[in-house]
């Protein structure tokens, strides 16, 4: 008789010992799970503002050449368009890489991009979003760049698209 109660002694508390270790592991593990899902929540959310930025990006040089297109469709225009860019992008830059550079100050920061056919370029080129450059259509970039080449617009002012009566392509101002 005294060996079954030493075994039932036993084995409560070693059932005991168990539901007191299980309890604090099951509370860890959630905890662990809990940290997991607010880790992926942030990432997540972080990867969704990335991605708002990149498509202000490209809705901006999509903007950019439809604005050109409808001067360039028209017999003279002057018109003024507003740039809708994240804030961490300054200036907008219209260039010529390959011709003589005149402003170097902002040419630095684009001199990378000269083996692409681009036109248009962003400054910083990393607030770019992959977007750092981009070749719009009908831009009479030799008169854009006659007083210095690159030619760079601060984003808070905006551009002036102007197409003249006689004038085959579009400049800004």
């Amino acid at each position: 008789m005294k060996l079954s109660k030493i075994k039932m002694i036993t084995s409560n508390y070693g059932t005991r010992g168990q539901q007191t270790m299980g309890l604090p592991f099951g509370m860890i593990f959630a905890i662990f799970l809990i940290v997991i899902f607010i880790v992926v929540t942030f990432v997540g959310i972080k990867s969704f503002l990335s991605f708002g930025r990149t498509s202000s990006v490209g809705l901006f040089y999509q903007e950019l050449q439809g604005a050109v297109d409808d001067a360039w469709r028209g017999q003279s225009s002057s018109s003024h368009f507003k740039i809708d860019l994240p804030s961490e992008i300054d200036k907008i830059c219209f260039a010529n890489l390959s011709a003589t550079i005149t402003n170097e100050e902002d040419y630095e920061f684009i001199k990378d991009f000269y083996v692409y056919e681009a036109n248009v370029f962003l400054i910083p080129p990393g607030a770019g979003e992959g977007m750092e450059w981009k070749l719009i259509n009908h831009l009479d970039i030799s008169k854009i760049i006659e007083t210095r080449n690159p030619y760079c617009v601060n984003v808070e002012d905006g551009l002036t698209i102007k197409k003249d009566f006689y004038d085959k392509l579009v400049w800004v101002e």
